[in-house]
């Protein structure tokens, strides 16, 4: 069931979950075949547009064995330009048919532009029978603007690539274990944040730097956290 507050994740010590929005991008495919050589699964959270536009791409990243994740059809600010339980139903069933062939008879799971939390909206979309066994909204534990690459951010004249590796090397060790945000590709609109965002993203970089530091982690997918002791749902309100 969706509900108005995060869905929350109790992960055991040492263990990450892995989680991509905003994609596919032409990127992705190589991102989900590193994870996979390295014996990693993450979880998806992609955007119906994009899903349309790179279906195989999709489609051969859920045969590694990630976990594909609906992140809306368009990607619209719940908060910068409101938005009702109606267009956010919409939006979200949209993306749930582009994707609905790629997650089998595994969990479904919702993240929202911007991981909000539904705020007064879950009623409505779990009134949908096309939405009753979706899960979430799903926030993060650890966020470290690998989106931001390029752009000044937190303090930095100008986030490097080499800085966004470190803050996201040291916050992981410090934290443990935790819901990971990272993003394969940018759904912002195209200008003029959007094509900066794209232009720049090196999240491919990142992953391939990060997990070789992370001996000893355990990586886990969303739907694996929630067959598990380590998981309980916020309430519905």
């Amino acid at each position: 069931m969706l509900s108005n507050k995060h869905l929350h994740f109790a992960l055991e010590p040492k263990t990450l979950a892995l989680t991509y929005d905003d994609g596919p991008g032409p990127r992705t495919l190589e991102l989900a075949e590193f994870l996979t050589q390295n014996n990693i699964t993450a979880t998806f959270f992609v955007v119906g547009r994009h899903v349309r536009e790179h279906r195989e791409v999709v489609a051969k990243v859920a045969k590694l064995g990630h976990l594909i994740a609906n992140h809306t059809d368009t990607h619209p600010s719940l908060v910068k330009r409101p938005i009702d339980a109606d267009q956010l139903t919409r939006e979200v069933v949209a993306a749930h048919h582009e994707i609905q062939q790629f997650v089998g008879d595994r969990k479904l799971f919702l993240r929202t532009p911007g991981g909000e939390p539904l705020r007064g909206l879950a009623a409505t979309l779990n009134r949908n029978p096309e939405l009753q066994n979706y899960y979430g909204a799903v926030n993060w534990d650890i966020q470290r603007g690998d989106y931001e690459v390029g752009s000044p951010w937190c303090g930095y004249s100008q986030y490097t690539l080499e800085l966004c590796q470190q803050e996201h090397l040291e916050w992981i060790c410090k934290e443990e274990k935790g819901v990971v945000l990272l993003h394969d590709w940018s759904a912002d609109p195209p200008q003029p944040r959007g094509e900066t965002l794209r232009r720049n993203n090196r999240t491919l970089e990142l992953t391939k730097w990060l997990i070789p530091r992370l001996e000893g982690f355990k990586f886990v997918t969303l739907d694996e956290i929630a067959e598990s002791d380590y998981y309980y749902k916020a309430a519905a309100s």
